[in-house]
């Protein structure tokens, strides 16, 4: 559950998981990859004691304004 909220919620999760669908993964398959990738943030928040950062988990591209 955790990861179908943080892929409709948070914008640098949701990139990431439309990233795996556009690539052909199947809805299931990329929210299992999300899955995975929140228990590593954890772990990783857990070993440096720091707060979550959208931006680590995954860049978003920047549009230039037309």
């Amino acid at each position: 559950m955790p990861a179908l909220v943080a892929c409709r919620k948070d914008q640098h999760v949701k990139a990431f998981y439309d990233q795996l669908v556009a690539r052909g993964k199947k809805p299931i398959q990329a929210v299992v990859a999300v899955m995975r990738k929140l228990l590593h943030a954890i772990h990783g928040m857990l070993k440096h004691r720091t707060n979550f950062n959208g931006a680590k988990f995954r860049a978003l591209e920047l549009k230039p304004c037309p």
